[in-house]
C-alpha cells in the first residue's frame, strides 16, 4: 500500500526510481543542476538598479567572498559595464566599476582578466564611466602592480597599448574629469609602452607639462601632482620642467600653488648648482638653481591664500646649502646692496623700453609696478623681487598662528646650517615672546634653545627685558621654556645678572612649586657661563649680606636663597673659591643639605672651594651623594627597594649592636633609616616630580615603620648618653614611637599578624623606655607598683598572641623585670623600719636592680620584622566643607559671597560650625571622631552622633554634622582660627600610662594613688587619637562683644 507521499512502505528500504536511484538523490541532483544552470545564467546578467550592486559591495566587505562569489560579482560587474544598455543608467555602471575594483582586492579574483575589459571597455563607454575607470586601474596598479614591468599579475603588452592609445585620446576630451583621470593613468601607461624608449621618461614629463597650463585648474594640479608623485617614485624629473613650476607658481587657483612649492623645491633640490640667468633691463645675471627656487618660495610666504603661506614657510626650512646673502635678505623687507646690479645704459637710456611718466617732476622716469614705482633709469637692478624680500619678516608677522609656527620651524631648521643666520634670527625670535598664542610662544622658546645648544647666545638689554616679561606668562610650559632659553644665553653686565635675579626671586615667591626645579637649573647653567661677571660684590648683593655688619644666619630651607647659593656654586672653581672666601662660613656649612636636597643643581667638586677652616664641611661634602634613583624608578621596580629598605634596617640594627656603648653607631642607623624613608615616600607619594594617580599604601606603611625604627635607635642612644641618660629626649622620642606605632596600626587596613605583633613590640618599647626616664624611688610606692604593673599587663599581652620570632625575644627579658619587680614588692612589704622618703619607696630596697634590668631591656629591644601584604589600605579622609551657623541671615549671604571675612563671634556663647567630610578605609564608625584645633593650642576631641555617619560603601563613610558646638575661650580681642579635622579614636591598650607616653608628659611627683583611680575613670584616657585628614580646614574667627538688649527693666 503506497503511503501519502507514493513511497512504498518498508522498514529501512526506500523507494528507488527508474534510473536507479532513491528519489531524494535524484530531486537533489536536479535541484544542483537547476542551481548551476541559474549560476551560469547570472554570470551573464548585467545588474540593472544600483540596489543591485551596494549589496554586492556590502556582501564582500562582510566577509562573504568566497571564490564563487568574487568570480559571479566581478562577471556581472564588467558585464554592466560593457553593455551599456539604457537597462543601466551611467549611475549604475560607475558603481559597477567600483564593484569590480574592489573585486579586485582579493586573491581569488582574475586581475588580469578584469583590467582587460575594463580597458576594451574606454572606447565605448561614456566620458563619465571612463573617468571612473581610470580610477579603478590606478587603484588596482596600487593592490597588484599590472602595470609594472614583470609579475604574475602584469599586464600584456597589447591591452597596455591599447590603454595608450585610450588615454592619448582623452587628454584631448572637452570634460575637465576625464583629462583629470587620464593625465593620472598617462605615467603609468607610460612605463610600459613602446614610446617610452627614453631612460629618463622625458616625453612623459613633456606632455605632463603641456597640461600644466591647462584651462582647467583642476587638470593643471592634476598635471603637477603626476610630477610629484613620479619623483616619489624614484624618476627624476628634468631641469626644464623648472619654468613650468615657476609660472604654476602665479596660478590664481590655491591648490595649483601649493603643488607648484612642492615641485619647485623638489627641481631646486635635484639640481642646485644649475645655472640660472636672470634678465632684466638688457642686464643678466646668472646664480644657482638653488638660491633661485629658494627666492621663488620666499616669494609665496605673501601669497594671499593663507594655506599657501603656512606650506611656503614649511618649505623654506627644507632647503639645504643657501648662499648666505639670500639667507641674510629674508629677515629685510629693503634689498640688501649685494643684492642690486649695475646695469649699463645707453645714450638714450634703455632701449626698446617706453620710458614712462615722470613721477614727482623729476627727470627720471618710474614704471609702475604692483610693489611700487619701480625707477627704470635706475643704475641697478635687483636679483629678487621686493615681494620675496624679508620673507620671515613677513612670515613672522602673519595674522594666523599657523603661519608664524610654520616660519619660526623653518627658521629652527635653517640656523643649523648658518652661524650668521643664527646670529640674524635671534633678534626676530625673542621679539616672538610677546606674541599672543602661547603656542607660537613656545616654538619661538624652542627654536631659541636649540640655537644655543649649539652656541651660547649673547642677548642684548632689550632682549632681556622682553624674556623678563615673558617670565610673568600665565602658562607653566612657556615659563619653562624661558628658563631653559635663559640657561643658554650670556649677559654682558653684572647689573643684567641682577635683573634677572630679580625676576627668578619673583617666580620662585610666585610659582614655587611647579617652577623651583626649572629655576634652579638654569641658575647652574648660569652660573656656568657668568664666571666673569660673577664678582664678591653681586655674590654679597644677591644674598643681601653687608660687608661692614655682622649678617644674620639665612633660612636653609629659603627657596631665594638656596637659587643664589647654586649660581654662585656654578662658576669657575677660581672665581668659586674666592667668592665662598668672602662669604660668612654659614654659607658654606649650608652646602652639604643643598647638595643632598638638589643633587644636579651643584658641581662636584664643590668641596674643593670650602675654606680650610671649615674641614668638617668639606668633610661632609666627601662622602657618597644619597642615591636618589629611588625617585626615578616605576612603580613596579619600586617592590625591589622595599627590600632594599629592610636590608637597611637589618644593617642599621647590626651596626647598632656591634657599636655598643662606646660607639655612635645608633644614631647613624637612625640617619640611613631616616632617610631611606624619606626616598621610599618620595616613591610612594610622587614628590620625586612623577605624576602618580594613587600612592602605594603598602610603600608608603614600610616607609613609616622605617621612621618608626629610627625613633627607637634615637631613644636607645639617647637613653645610654654619658654621664646621665637624657629624660626630656627620652620622653620625646618615646612618644613619638607610641603614637606611631598607633597611627600605623589604627590607619593602615588588612595588616596581618606579624605586623600587628612588630607594632605591638614597638609599644612595649615605648612604654618601657617612658618608665625608663621615671625615678620610681620618689614616688609612691603603691603609684609606683601601678606603673610597673602596667608595663608588665602590656608585656603579657604582646607575649600572649605574638609570632615565634617575639617568643624568643620578649618572655626572658619580661621574666626578668617581673621577677626584679617581685623582689621590691616583697622587700617593701617585709620593711620593718628601714630609713624611708615620706610616702616612698624604702631606699634600701633592691630597686636598682629593677631599673638596671629595665634600663637592659631598653637597650637591647630589637624591631621586630615589618612586611605589609599587597592589599593593605591607608584610611583617608577629606574635610570638604565647613559652614558657620549661629549668624544672622545678612552676615551668612554676605560670607558665601566673600568666604575669606572672618567668622564674629561672642564668648558667652558656644560658636557652631557645620562639618562635611568623606572618610574611606576605617572599618566601623564608632572610631570616627572630630578634632577642633583652638586658638589657645589645645585640641578638642568630639565624637560625632550615630546618625551624621553614613556609609557610602564597605569601609567608605560620609560625615554630615550639622551642628558642632565649640566654645572658645577669652581671647584677646584679635582674630584667630580654629582648625578642624577627623581623627581616628583608637582604643588605649593601657589608658593611665599611654595618656602620659604620647603626650611626651612625666607622671608629676605629686599623684597618688587616688589620683591614678580617678583618672582611670576619665572617658577621655580611653582612646589615643590619630588625625587622618589629608588637609583640614581653617576657621578665621573675630571675637565680639555683643551687648544684651535693652528693656522696660534695664537701669539707664
Amino acid at each position: 500500500m503506497p503511503t501519502k507521499r507514493g513511497y512504498p512502505e518498508g522498514e529501512g528500504t526506500a523507494g528507488v526510481g527508474p534510473s536507479g536511484k532513491t528519489a531524494d538523490q535524484e530531486n537533489a541532483h536536479s535541484a544542483a543542476a537547476g542551481e548551476s544552470s541559474t549560476r551560469r545564467t547570472r554570470l551573464n546578467e548585467a545588474y540593472t538598479t544600483y540596489e543591485q550592486v551596494h549589496l554586492a559591495m556590502v556582501g564582500l566587505k562582510r566577509g562573504r567572498a568566497t571564490a564563487a562569489t568574487v568570480h559571479e560579482s566581478a562577471s556581472r560587474a564588467l558585464a554592466t559595464v560593457r553593455t551599456g544598455s539604457a537597462a543601466s543608467s551611467s549611475a549604475v555602471r560607475q558603481a559597477a566599476v567600483l564593484l569590480a575594483r574592489q573585486v579586485c582586492a582579493y586573491p581569488e579574483a582574475d586581475t588580469g582578466g578584469v583590467v582587460g575589459e575594463l580597458v576594451q571597455t574606454l572606447g565605448t563607454a561614456a566620458p563619465s564611466t571612463r573617468s571612473e575607470i581610470y580610477r579603478a586601474l590606478e587603484r588596482i596598479h596600487e593592490f597588484k602592480g599590472v602595470f609594472s614591468a614583470s609579475g604574475s599579475t602584469a599586464v600584456p603588452e597589447p591591452t597596455m597599448r591599447q590603454l595608450d592609445a585610450a588615454v592619448r585620446r582623452d587628454l584631448n576630451h572637452a570634460q575637465h574629469h576625464l583629462r583629470c583621470a587620464a593625465l593620472a593613468v598617462l605615467a603609468l601607461a607610460w612605463m610600459r609602452s613602446a614610446a617610452a624608449a627614453a631612460a629618463d621618461g622625458r616625453g612623459l614629463f613633456d606632455v605632463v607639462c603641456r597640461y600644466a597650463a591647462d584651462s582647467h585648474p583642476k587638470v593643471r594640479q592634476t598635471a603637477l601632482a603626476t610630477m610629484a608623485r613620479q619623483h616619489t617614485l624614484g624618476v627624476r624629473l628634468p631641469v626644464d620642467t623648472y619654468d613650468d613650476c615657476v609660472v604654476a607658481t602665479k596660478d590664481d587657483y590655491e591648490q595649483v600653488r601649493l603643488a607648484a612649492a612642492e615641485l619647485v623645491w623638489i627641481v631646486g633640490s635635484a639640481y642646485p648648482d644649475h645655472p640660472v640667468v636672470i634678465h632684466k633691463y638688457r642686464t643678466s645675471e646668472t646664480i644657482r638653481l638653488l638660491d633661485d627656487a629658494f627666492v621663488k618660495i620666499c616669494d609665496m610666504v605673501n601669497d594671499s591664500s593663507v594655506v599657501v603661506r603656512q606650506r611656503a614657510s614649511a618649505i623654506l626650512g627644507r632647503f639645504t646649502n643657501v648662499d648666505g646673502k639670500f639667507l641674510s635678505q629674508t629677515f629685510s623687507k629693503q634689498v640688501m646692496s649685494n643684492l642690486r646690479r649695475f646695469a649699463a645704459r645707453g645714450p638714450r637710456g634703455y632701449a626698446g623700453r617706453n620710458r614712462g611718466v615722470r613721477v614727482g617732476g623729476g627727470n627720471r622716469a618710474a614704471i609702475p609696478t604692483p610693489e611700487g614705482d619701480a625707477d627704470v633709469e635706475s643704475d641697478e637692478f635687483r636679483l629678487l623681487d621686493s615681494g620675496a624680500a624679508g620673507a620671515f619678516v613677513h612670515g613672522l608677522e602673519d595674522e594666523y598662528q599657523e603661519v608664524r609656527d610654520a616660519a619660526i620651524e623653518s627658521i629652527t631648521e635653517l640656523c643649523a646650517a648658518s652661524a650668521d643666520f643664527s646670529a640674524k634670527a635671534v633678534d626676530f625670535l625673542v621679539d616672538m615672546f610677546n606674541d599672543s598664542s602661547d603656542r607660537v610662544r613656545a616654538c619661538a622658546i624652542r627654536a631659541l634653545t636649540s640655537i644655543g645648544d649649539r652656541a651660547l647666545i649673547q642677548i642684548t638689554e632689550e632682549q632681556l627685558s622682553i624674556a623678563l616679561s615673558a617670565m610673568k606668562d600665565s602658562s607653566s610650559r612657556v615659563r619653562a621654556g624661558i628658563y631653559r632659553f635663559l640657561s643658554v644665553t650670556t649677559l654682558a653686565r653684572a647689573e643684567w645678572m641682577e635683573r634677572l635675579m630679580s625676576g627668578f626671586r619673583a617666580n620662585l615667591e610666585r610659582y614655587a612649586h611647579d617652577d623651583q626645579h626649572a629655576i634652579y637649573a638654569a641658575l647652574r647653567a648660569l652660573g656656568q657661563n657668568h664666571s666673569h661677571i660673577v664678582s664678591i660684590h653681586l655674590a654679597r648683593s644677591l644674598l643681601g649680606i653687608s660687608e661692614h655688619y655682622l649678617s644674620r644666619e639665612a633660612r636653609i630651607d629659603d627657596a631665594v636663597y638656596a637659587g643664589s647659593v647654586i649660581l654662585l656654586m656654578n662658576t669657575k672653581p677660581p672665581s668659586r673659591a674666592a667668592i665662598a672666601a668672602a662669604l660668612p662660613d654659614y654659607v658654606s656649612t649650608h652646602l652639604p643639605y643643598l647638595r643632598d636636597k638638589y643633587p644636579d643643581c651643584l658641581p662636584a667638586d664643590v668641596a674643593d672651594s670650602v675654606p680650610p677652616r671649615l674641614g668638617f664641611v668639606k668633610q661632609m661634602l666627601s662622602r657618597p651623594r644619597p642615591d636618589l634613583s629611588i625617585s626615578r624608578l616605576t612603580l613596579a621596580d619600586s617592590q625591589k627597594h622595599v627590600d632594599g629598605v629592610f636590608a637597611a634596617i637589618a644593617s642599621a640594627l647590626e651596626q647598632a649592636a656591634a657599636a655598643g656603648d662606646a660607639g655612635d653607631g645608633t644614631a647613624v642607623a637612625a640617619a640611613l633609616l631616616a632617610r631611606r624613608a624619606r626616598e621610599l615616600e618620595a616613591l610612594c607619594t610622587g614628590d620625586s616630580g612623577r605624576d602618580r594617580a594613587e600612592p602605594d599604601e603598602r610603600h608608603l606603611a614600610v616607609a613609616h615603620y622605617a621612621r618608626l625604627v629610627g625613633h627607637i635607635l634615637d631613644t636607645q642612644a639617647a637613653a645610654r648618653a654619658p654621664p646621665a641618660p637624657q629624660r626630656p629626649r627620652v620622653l620625646d622620642l618615646a612618644a613619638r614611637v607610641m603614637r606611631g606605632a598607633y597611627e600605623l596600626a589604627g590607619r593602615t587596613a588588612g595588616l596581618d599578624a606579624a605586623c600587628k605583633q612588630a607594632l605591638s613590640g614597638a609599644r612595649v618599647f615605648a612604654h618601657a623606655a617612658w618608665l625608663a626616664a621615671h625615678d620610681l624611688a620618689a614616688y609612691d610606692h603603691r603609684l609606683a607598683d601601678k606603673m610597673v604593673r602596667e608595663l608588665l599587663r602590656r608585656m603579657r599581652g604582646a607575649v600572649g598572641a605574638t609570632s615565634e620570632c617575639a617568643r624568643q625575644r620578649l618572655p626572658e627579658s619580661m621574666h626578668r623585670l617581673e621577677k626584679a619587680w617581685h623582689a621590691v614588692s616583697r622587700s617593701s612589704s617585709n620593711d620593718d623600719g628601714g630609713s624611708t622618703d615620706p610616702g616612698g619607696i624604702p631606699s634600701d630596697l633592691p630597686l636598682q636592680g629593677f631599673e638596671r634590668e629595665l634600663a637592659a631591656f631598653v637597650a637591647a629591644f630589637r624591631p621586630m620584622p615589618f612586611m605589609p601584604p599587597g592589599l593593605c589600605r591607608r584610611a583617608r579622609a577629606r574635610v570638604s566643607s565647613q559652614v558657620q551657623t549661629a549668624v544672622p541671615a545678612s552676615q551668612q549671604q554676605q560670607q558665601q559671597h566673600h568666604y575669606q571675612q572672618p567668622t564674629e563671634y561672642n564668648h558667652a556663647f558656644p560658636l557652631r560650625l557645620s562639618l562635611s567630610a568623606s572618610v574611606g578605609w576605617v572599618p566601623r564608625r564608632g572610631l570616627l571622631g572630630v578634632a577642633v584645633g583652638l586658638p589657645t593650642r589645645q585640641t578638642l576631641y568630639l565624637a560625632p552622633p550615630a546618625e551624621s555617619v553614613r556609609p557610602r560603601q564597605p569601609m567608605h563613610w560620609a560625615v554630615e554634622w550639622a551642628d558642632v558646638a565649640v566654645s572658645l575661650p577669652l581671647g584677646s580681642g584679635e582674630s584667630t582660627s580654629v582648625r578642624v579635622s577627623v581623627v581616628l579614636r583608637l582604643p588605649a591598650h593601657v589608658p593611665w600610662s599611654d595618656a602620659f607616653v604620647v603626650r611626651g608628659a612625666a607622671v608629676p611627683h605629686t599623684h597618688t594613688v587616688g589620683e591614678y583611680f580617678r583618672r582611670q575613670a576619665d572617658p577621655a584616657l580611653r582612646y589615643v587619637c590619630v588625625d587622618i585628614a589629608d588637609e583640614g580646614c581653617a576657621v578665621s574667627v573675630n571675637p565680639v562683644h555683643v551687648a544684651p538688649p535693652a528693656s522696660a527693666h534695664t537701669r539707664v
